[in-house]
């Protein structure tokens, strides 16, 4: 999952700075990814961020180990988890995790996102300006 990226960071330091943006749709807070392996844009969003607060991990398909995070400078006591088989419905918790205002940023998986959750999803995340991070299949 994310290590894959971090691999590729370390031999080319200038990746992260050069990302290609043509497989998401974003606002000034959601973003949507249809390359579900592509974490560039999240890495740039955590290190460069001014905000220190939280970042939660929602459903994540794989669970990256804690030296991935010291590895690309994201100090581990910031990031918290919800396990996959935890999570009935992640599209419903995202909506009630980005409206608590605990977290920075929320970054989920989802199979597929419709135009209008994605418009109640940008509504939640600026009700507390809340960063979210969405991969999707579909």
């Amino acid at each position: 999952m994310l290590s894959t990226l971090l691999t590729a960071t370390q031999t080319n330091p200038y990746l992260l700075s050069n990302h290609k943006n043509d497989s998401k749709k974003s606002s000034a807070l959601v973003n949507v990814h249809y390359q579900e392996n592509n974490y560039q844009a999240l890495l740039e969003h955590i290190q460069t961020g001014q905000d220190h607060g939280w970042i939660l991990f929602l459903a994540p398909p794989g669970k990256p180990n804690t030296q991935f995070f010291q590895n690309a400078g994201i100090d581990k006591s910031r990031v918290l988890m919800i396990d996959s088989n935890k999570v009935r419905d992640n599209l419903s918790l995202l909506s009630t995790l980005l409206k608590s205002n605990n977290y920075c940023t929320v970054v989920t998986w989802v199979n597929e996102l419709t135009e209008t959750t994605r418009l109640t999803i940008e509504a939640d995340a600026k009700s507390t300006n809340t960063s979210c991070f969405i991969y999707c299949k579909q």
